[in-house]
């Protein structure tokens, strides 16, 4: 019967004890009016036992809602500390029985939610997560997160598999010479490559009478049958007319019997095919000719012509040596033969005088005509690893903004701007006594970390002061994450979370360790969120002293980070993407910083925008091939790098790399500033600190291509190829340059040794 009671809801058990008395009452006023009782007695008698009743019931429901109440409120305070295993379980009431049903199932959630984000971290990515209803918000972020990191993958895999081939392909190009051989390398390594049954190389080619026509220099599984004069005219098929044309030719329904692919087994029609013209700059050298059964993919099609353009580059360069080295050879045979007229005419003092000048007149005549087809050959050379790096910069900048507009649009970015946004402005106010414990917490930061790391870079008289936030919010995370952030200056960012139980620290421990990943993954210096509404910086990776400030009404508006966020916040354009040029950056110690901004829209609402930090480092590595300037090409003198339309430097120099303190010496004897040389010194670049002023760079920067020999700032004659980049919003120029005493060595060499 007890049992019955308590599985009453509570409002019946109410009113069963409030309807209990009246029947009693009732009852004893009946029985008194059978029996003739004194009306008072029995009526004080019947009060007392109804109240004694009544307190006795009430009492023993008021301990049972008292337990109730206290385990459901033990289950709440274990969840939200984090302990999901053996909660607590409400028993009696029907109503603390189902609020501790549904904690329940929150916690088999939370359980659930944790299991899969964990094998997220760990790198599976086959993972599987099955969303229990249409609320489950996190749930979708973290399947949107695997389905982010997937697509990451896939490209990353993609990209190393064309790094992998471009890598071995240089190789290839450099290890010979011989077109026969160089053509039967690239065919055989490009079909492994590529995965496909079928390839051939074809080359321009010029008969005795000089008619041209495209040759066949290397095939891989070909039937005889196919191309049996191994001989093709222009416009002549498909390989003639991609010649014309210049354009990549890519067929998916192969007609019969256009080729057989032959095997063991027999021999069968391809369904792909791909043609690539031989492009170098405007000038084509030849086609290939690739067949499949499987259908290329936009990166194998991107790649081979990519290859295709390296292949054009080294058959030019092949050719010209071979013309170099005839003209050698001619050289060494009229040298002998003009030695041999000299032994014959010492018998005749006149004849041999006349015979001298006239070998005197020939050898100044071939060693000009050498030294011009010398030069000539190394203006191709520069020509052609500037051209190689001006397409390799600016892919590598359509990439990156690709990457941010691609990435602005993710949505796992949205979720992370939102939540971010959301936390950042749940701080309160805070205290004056706690006000001044952070404000003393970072200003010592600022002290004996960030000032006296600025000021090795610069020379000022600025106090920590002037950089010191003002705002709670600013105060509140830069000790969280700056000042009392265990990790050492340059690598805050390996903290996850800070220990201060905040919904902030919440969400950045759901979203730091993915952006984190992608920063690392694609070295860029450091990405930001900014409030479209504030210009607050929300969150950044790398956390320097410019978190969580505005840049919109703080210190750094002004600059080229503050800058760029302004005018994405102003821009109606839901595709805007902008990229603004190196300034000196105080948050980074006044090194030079390029940012490039985009847009985060929910629907037609923009919340946010996406900051990355431009890797000066990665393009340096493109400029230099990694400091291997030899194997490019140029030498011992030679180097590539980019040049502003302030004639300043946008990458760093070779000189600067080798040996930083001679080329300090160098830039003394040129008169520059103490103070410029310190900044270079400490920070071992000189980009925008050290000037190109050249011929050669003021026709780039409007607009032309060339080459020409002229003298560099110490008066060292020069070779000098030039262009413009083709970078959206920056005026960008690249040059190669190689001394002219080194491209002119050989030719030296050989006139003192015929000497």
């Amino acid at each position: 019967m007890r049992s019955q009671f308590f599985k009453l809801t509570l409002p019946q058990r109410l009113a069963l004890i409030l309807v209990f008395p009246l029947i009693t009452v009732l009852i004893l006023s009946i029985w008194t009016f059978r029996h003739h009782l004194e009306g008072k007695t029995l009526a004080l008698i019947a009060l007392i036992l109804i109240a004694g009743i009544s307190a006795a019931i009430a009492l023993l429901l008021v301990r049972k809602v008292i337990r109730s109440i206290r385990t459901v409120n033990i289950t709440a305070k274990e969840l939200s500390s984090g302990n999901f295993e053996g909660l607590s379980r409400a028993n009696g009431f029907l109503e603390t029985t189902e609020i501790g049903n549904h904690l329940d199932l929150v916690r088999q959630d939370v359980v659930r939610q944790t299991a899969f984000a964990e094998k997220i971290r760990s790198g599976n990515l086959d993972a599987t997560y099955a969303i229990r209803h249409e609320q489950d918000v996190l749930g979708k972020a973290l399947l949107d997160i695997k389905s982010n990191l997937i697509s990451i993958k896939q490209e990353d895999e993609q990209r190393n598999w064309a790094s992998e081939g471009l890598a071995r392909f240089v190789n290839v190009l450099q290890s010979s010479t011989n077109l026969k051989a160089m053509s039967n390398d690239i065919i055989v390594n490009l079909v492994r490559i590529v995965k496909v049954n079928q390839g051939a190389i074809f080359l321009l080619a010029k008969d005795p009478s000089g008619h041209e026509y495209l040759e066949m220099q290397a095939c891989y599984a070909y039937s005889r049958s196919k191309h049996l004069t191994q001989r093709v005219e222009f416009g002549e098929g498909l390989i003639g007319q991609a010649f014309l044309e210049r354009e990549t030719t890519y067929l998916r329904e192969v007609p019969d019997n256009f080729m057989r692919i032959t095997s063991g087994l027999g021999d069968a029609n391809p369904r792909f095919v791909l043609i690539v013209p031989l492009l170098m700059n405007e000038n084509i050298v030849g086609v290939l000719e690739l067949a499949s059964f499987k259908d290329f993919s936009k990166h194998e099609i991107e790649f081979v012509e990519k290859i295709g353009e390296s292949i054009a580059f080294t058959v030019s360069s092949i050719r010209t040596a071979e013309q170099t080295q005839t003209m050698l050879k001619e050289l060494n045979e009229q040298t002998e033969q003009m030695r041999a007229q000299e032994e014959e005419l010492r018998q005749n003092q006149e004849e041999l005088q006349a015979t001298q000048e006239t070998i005197s007149r020939k050898y100044d005549t071939l060693f000009k005509k050498l030294g011009e087809l010398n030069y000539q050959s190394k203006f191709d050379q520069l020509r052609s690893i500037t051209s190689t790096k001006k397409r390799n910069v600016e892919y590598y900048f359509d990439i990156i903004r690709n990457q941010i507009d691609t990435f602005s649009e993710d949505r796992m970015v949205l979720h992370a701007m939102k939540k971010f946004r959301e936390a950042f402005y749940q701080f309160e106010p805070l205290s004056e006594e706690r006000r001044e414990m952070l404000k003393k917490s970072v200003t010592d930061y600022y002290d004996t970390e960030f000032m006296p790391r600025l000021q090795e870079n610069i020379r000022t008289d600025v106090s920590s002061s002037h950089y010191l936030p003002a705002d709670d919010r600013a105060l509140i995370l830069q000790h969280a994450y700056i000042s009392s952030n265990p990790h050492p200056t340059g690598k805050k960012s390996k903290l996850d979370a800070a220990d201060d139980n905040s919904a902030y620290s919440q969400v950045h421990q759901v979203y730091h360790p993915l952006l984190r990943n992608f920063l690392e993954k694609f070295g860029y210096y450091d990405i930001f969120l900014i409030d479209a509404s504030t210009g607050d910086m929300i969150y950044s990776v790398f956390k320097e002293v410019d978190f969580a400030t505005s840049l919109l009404t703080g210190v750094y508006s002004s600059t080229n980070f503050g800058r760029v966020v302004k005018e994405a916040i102003d821009s109606t354009e839901h595709d805007f993407v902008k990229l603004i040029d190196f300034e000196p950056y105080d948050p980074s110690y006044h090194a030079p910083a390029s940012f490039i901004a985009a847009p985060i829209y929910e629907g037609e609402e923009k919340i946010g925008i996406l900051v990355f930090q431009m890797p000066i480092n990665k393009i340096n590595q493109i400029l230099t091939g990694n400091n291997k300037w030899r194997d490019d090409g140029l030498g011992e003198s030679g180097e590539t790098f980019m040049v502003g339309d302030d004639y300043k430097l946008r990458s760093i120099s070779r000189p600067l790399i080798e040996d930083l303190e001679e080329h300090i010496v160098s830039l003394q004897r040129l008169m520059y500033a103490p103070s410029v040389l310190q900044q270079i010194r400490k920070m071992e670049t000189n980009i925008l600190l050290e000037e190109v002023r050249q011929e050669s760079t003021t026709l780039a920067l409007k607009g032309q291509t060339g080459f020409r020999i002229e003298p560099d700032a110490r008066g060292v004659q020069l070779l000098c190829s030039y262009a413009p980049l083709e970078i959206s919003d920056v005026s960008w120029v690249i040059m190669s340059s190689m001394t002219e005493a080194e491209a002119s060595a050989p030719i030296n060499s050989l006139r003192d040794s015929s000497d």
